[in-house]
């Protein structure tokens, strides 16, 4: 198992950033969750299966090819836990709140590879790079998503 972890300020661009406080983000993350392509623009589509009193099930579809079923849990209003059904090689991904040192509120992603995704990432050349490289960009994009939506 491998754990990978992105942090960023939920504020918008300028020398006096403004951002969402965590109420809004959470609104967002909930949003997000059930909506992602506006927050995940390689998600081209989400449907949810099935609801639960905690989260929901639901099917995602990557650059209109593949598609993942991921567990979604919603936990204290400050995590997002995302568990693909059928992904061999991601365990969990995880959008969680929290606040810099200033007191400005981040949104962490947090990524478990699973022991074959592991093993994947030995040995296949980019499949480590690629990966960390859509979880960082996609944590961009989802801040840049939740300031949008909280300035609506």
């Amino acid at each position: 198992m491998a754990i990978f972890s992105w942090t960023l300020p939920v504020v918008g661009p300028g020398e006096n950033p403004v951002g969402p406080d965590a109420d809004q983000i959470w609104e967002g993350l909930v949003h997000k969750a059930e909506n992602p392509s506006p927050y995940v623009p390689a998600v081209t589509a989400c449907r949810v299966l099935e609801r639960y009193d905690d989260g929901f099930l639901r099917e995602i579809t990557v650059r209109d090819t593949d598609r993942v079923q991921e567990r979604v849990r919603f936990e204290h209003r400050e995590r997002v836990v995302f568990r693909p059904v059928d992904d061999p090689c991601i365990e969990q991904i995880v959008n969680e709140l929290g606040e810099d040192e200033t007191g400005r509120p981040t949104l962490t992603l947090r990524v478990t590879l699973s022991p074959a995704g592991v093993e994947k990432a030995e040995r296949t050349r980019y499949f480590l790079h690629e990966t960390k490289r859509y979880f960082s960009d996609a944590l961009q994009f989802i801040v840049d998503g939740l300031v949008q939506r909280s300035t609506r």
